[in-house]
């Protein structure tokens, strides 16, 4: 799958990486740390670089010892935009693999349901002593907004990056320029989530998406 996913990039990337006509789905994603990533066979390396160069990655090669690095970050987030949820899960796998963070919105499958017990529900002061989670699993972080939030940008890097990130989680978007700063305003009325690894990086998207305006609810 993931040789297949591979070839499916480099062929996007040489294309058109978020201009597809048919786009229906975006994925949002950042990688703050320089990645070093091995091949053993240059020409595998050079599609790599060409691919992540592509999604907008600060990059560079570095051949030694018989073999070649791909050495590459993107501090910023950024999205891109795929045809169907299918390839959004397909990229956002590959994504994942190549040492990215990301943010896909996926419709939520309680469909707003309550959460029987978890109404109210405050982990920044829940005791989670002796709560673990063993590796590899998944939690969920449910969030909408059903009223049209406007936040007001002067700058205008800021402003690119949080439209990535809500393009990222599914959001509707409307922005508009005025003098000296945007206006950016932004709804999600139908429950989405999102799925992370640990409890810490499901509670620390809970509070950034609690302080950005959304209704959050956190299943473990």
């Amino acid at each position: 799958m993931l040789k297949r996913i591979s070839k499916l990039l480099c062929f996007v990337a040489l294309a058109s990486v978020g201009s597809l006509a048919s786009a229906e789905e975006s994925i949002a994603f950042c990688l703050p740390q320089w990645k070093e990533m091995h091949f053993d066979d240059s020409a595998k390396a050079q599609q790599h670089l060409a691919a992540v160069q592509k999604l907008g990655c600060e990059a560079k090669i570095d051949s030694h010892g018989g073999h070649t690095d791909v050495v590459y970050r993107s501090p910023k987030w950024k999205s891109m935009e795929v045809a169907n949820d299918q390839l959004a899960h397909q990229w956002e796998s590959w994504l994942k693999k190549a040492g990215f963070e990301t943010l896909h919105g996926h419709a939520a499958d309680h469909g707003g349901n309550d959460h029987a017990g978890h109404e109210g529900h405050d982990h920044a002061a829940h005791d989670h002593a002796g709560h673990s989670h063993a590796a590899g699993q998944v939690e969920e972080v449910n969030y909408r907004i059903t009223d049209w939030k406007t936040i007001h940008i002067e700058n205008q890097e800021q402003l690119a990056e949080l439209t990535a990130m809500l393009k990222g989680l599914g959001c509707e978007l409307k922005s508009s320029q005025h003098s000296g700063h945007a206006d950016l305003s932004f709804r999600c009325p139908q429950w989405k989530h999102i799925e992370v690894g640990s409890h810490e990086v499901a509670t620390t998207w809970e509070q950034w998406l609690a302080k950005t305006g959304f209704e959050v609810k956190h299943s473990h």
